[in-house]
């Protein structure tokens, strides 16, 4: 029997701008249900994701494959 895995998000877009890095995410339904109950919202918070993806954004640069760029060593 093989067991479907389910994804909660799919990075489906990455660029490393002059300001950082930016992320197009697609998410699913549990991703949303698990995050609000995991920041104890009631309803979606697109600032408070912002600062989780902020909090996340090295791994999420390595899910996406970007490196990323000391900024203090690139200038």
């Amino acid at each position: 029997m093989t067991e479907e895995k389910t994804r909660l998000f799919t990075i489906t877009g990455a660029r490393q701008t002059d300001e950082g890095i930016e992320f197009d995410f697609d998410l699913s339904d549990e991703f949303v249900e698990m995050f609000k109950k995991e920041q104890g919202l009631k309803k979606w918070s697109q600032k408070r994701f912002d600062a989780w993806v902020s909090e996340h954004v090295e791994q999420l640069a390595q899910i996406a494959g970007i490196t990323l760029q000391d900024k203090e060593a690139s200038e």
